[in-house]
């Protein structure tokens, strides 16, 4: 096969023309590599192995691209790759040289990680750990050595804040799975939680008299009082506080 022509496209490829009608684009390198400026006659194994040659070329750049926008653990490279359909013989060689140059590096990337997630969200350690898993990353070279006290103190801190007209047993409740959701264990906040008390024989008061003025006319007296006491239980209160606070209503 001859090359009868070339043609600039973008990014350093070329269009190359042979006169079977067929047309080829590759890197700026892998013509120069195989001297095809000078050397114009090729036979179907060397175009085989100059597309071979240009198809790792070609796989580097696009993970180079893929890196430059974010820093990328090695299994996210490798899945992009694979998602763009590389075999894993270019894959992992790719992967190796990338490694190499320094752009892939799997300890520095947990390390930034870790400290991005600790400054710039409220997710907790056990989260954290999850979403590097997640990433590929070995867990044996996960270590996160955060003290997390300040931030979960926040945290506990706006949600008093914002659910106060919830009774202290469900506030703690509900404070606690959202802790647990984020990724903070139990132990690392149960202290916080005892120290939490919102004004339940306030809200109890309120909520009596809603509902005692809500089913009045539908009930008797007895039924009403044993419908009040369990709307109220239900929302949290403790009994015996409700069961006081309803003698004195």
């Amino acid at each position: 096969m001859i090359i009868t022509g070339y043609k600039k496209v973008k990014n350093n490829k070329y269009e190359l023309t042979l006169n079977n009608h067929t047309s080829i684009i590759l890197y700026e390198e892998t013509i120069i590599k195989y001297n095809l400026l000078i050397n114009k006659n090729i036979s179907q194994t060397e175009l085989d192995l100059i597309i071979k040659e240009n198809n790792k070329l070609d796989a580097y750049y696009i993970a180079i691209n893929y890196l430059n926008k974010k820093m990328r653990s090695e299994f996210e490279v490798k899945k992009h790759l694979q998602n763009k359909n590389y075999n894993k013989i270019i894959i992992d060689n790719t992967t190796a040289i990338l490694k190499k140059q320094g752009y892939i590096n799997d300890d520095k990337y947990i390390d930034c990680y870790i400290n991005d997630q600790f400054s710039l969200t409220n997710n907790g350690p056990e989260k954290i750990k999850y979403n590097l898993l997640k990433l590929g990353i070995d867990e044996s070279k996960i270590h996160i050595n955060k003290d997390f006290s300040l931030k979960i103190k926040k945290i506990i801190d706006k949600k008093v804040a914002l659910n106060n007209k919830l009774s202290t047993k469900s506030l703690i409740i509900n404070i606690s799975h959202y802790l647990i959701n984020l990724g903070y264990k139990i132990e690392m906040f149960q202290d916080y939680l005892e120290n939490i008390k919102t004004n339940d024989e306030k809200y109890i008061k309120i909520e009596y008299q809603k509902l005692y003025n809500k089913y009045k006319n539908r009930h008797d007296q007895n039924h009403l009082i044993l419908l009040i006491k369990d709307q109220l239980y239900k929302k949290g209160y403790d009994l015996d506080l409700i069961n006081k606070i309803i003698e004195k209503e």
